[in-house]
């Protein structure tokens, strides 16, 4: 049995990082049941590229999930939300801090509904400080946060750390919360900061920072030492070292014929030069070459690979972690994984797909739920 079965999560998130975390949470067996606008919905649903008429990443992330088209603008849509409040365990919501209280769905309206409630706040800034109501992403975040800074030469990077960062932060918030439940401690309320939870990406390069010598020896994750960096081969292909470890440098030197450089890759006053014949010595092969000549001396050595070649590594492969529905929908698997347990495929709902069936649960009856059909309060997919 999963862990979290019949745990029911009610999802009031749009776009990437609550999408992630439920995803996650469903992996783990919960039920989520995604509170969407009854107008636009999840606006990652309409984000190209589209596969049949829907955002590829809300279908890659959102698959399994049940949806709820709901206008809590109004008092009997928040009567509906109370209603589904009182059978969750937990609530998650990705509004800016403040507009929740408006729609009737801040914490102290619901627990007051279901003292056991566990409600996740997931926001860019966290629910206080001065900077709490800026608008933001995951650049800007990973930009006050340390993260972007700790790049040599900052760019905008490939991932998006800040916001995945802070799906798996509301997880294990949220995962805890329930097992302090679980243990006597009841409800619980719990404050995300996407920023935040990308913070300690960069807490290597603000160690450093603070502690490192002007010389002496010293170890620099960030690409100022030979040992840690980004090279580039013959063919313009780039590759990672990342000996670190004396061992690992001192295999790469034999390796590469180099004993001489043994010993060298914590000397800071070394490190520009060696730096730049550690350079030329990639520029003499292509990266193929590399892979093949490095690939038993235990060096910490890898190619990079660009999300389009994820699905030709045979290792990717072997694990299982990422596909292609004969549908055309990419997906990931989730990283935890509890015994041989094999992941599910399932479709995205459509928006309000499952809206009466769930008022239906919730007890409400069929002419009740015409009537929130026929006021506009609810929608029902076709």
């Amino acid at each position: 049995m999963n862990p979290l079965h019949n745990t029911r999560i009610l999802d009031m998130t749009r776009l990437l990082p609550g999408a992630v975390c439920t995803m996650l949470l469903r992996d783990l067996g919960a039920e989520i049941i995604k509170i969407e606008d009854s107008r636009m919905g999840d606006y990652a649903r309409w984000m190209p590229p589209l596969i049949d008429g829907m955002g590829a990443f809300f279908r890659s992330s959102n698959g399994g999930k049940k949806s709820i088209a709901l206008d809590l603008k109004t008092a009997a849509g928040q009567a509906v939300l109370q209603r589904l409040v009182e059978g969750a365990d937990v609530l998650i919501e990705g509004f800016r801090p403040g507009v929740t209280a408006r729609l009737g769905a801040d914490y102290e309206t619901l627990k007051a509904v279901n003292p056991r409630l566990i409600y996740c706040s997931l926001s860019g800034w966290g629910q206080s400080g001065p900077d709490a109501q800026l608008s933001g992403h995951d650049l800007n975040y990973i930009a006050r946060n340390g993260v972007l800074g700790a790049d040599m030469e900052p760019r905008t990077p490939g991932a998006q750390a800040a916001d995945i960062g802070g799906a798996y932060v509301a997880v294990m918030g949220v995962l805890a919360a329930l097992l302090k439940r679980e243990r006597g401690g009841g409800g619980d309320y719990l404050d995300v900061a996407l920023s935040e939870a990308a913070m300690p990406l960069a807490m290597a390069a603000w160690v450093e920072a603070q502690t490192a010598p002007a010389d002496g020896e010293f170890i620099s994750l960030r690409g100022e030492s030979a040992c840690y960096r980004v090279y580039w081969a013959a063919d313009e292909e780039p590759v990672t070292l990342a000996a670190i470890e004396p061992k690992f440098w001192a295999n790469f030197c034999r390796a590469v014929e180099m004993p001489e450089w043994i010993g060298q890759h914590r000397n800071r006053k070394r490190q520009p030069e060696l730096i730049k014949a550690v350079a030329a010595l990639f520029k003499s092969k292509a990266a193929d070459e590399w892979a093949a000549l490095l690939a038993e001396a235990d060096c910490c050595f890898s190619r990079v690979l660009a999300p389009g070649e994820l699905l030709d590594d045979p290792h990717i492969q072997a694990r299982g972690l990422a596909d292609v529905t004969d549908t055309g929908v990419p997906w990931m698997r989730s990283p935890i994984r509890l015994g041989k347990g094999s992941h599910e495929l399932a479709e995205a709902p459509k928006q309000g797909e499952h809206t009466s069936q769930l008022l239906a649960e919730a007890g409400y009856t069929e002419a009740e739920i015409g009537g929130l059909l026929s006021a506009g309060i609810i929608r029902q997919a076709p």
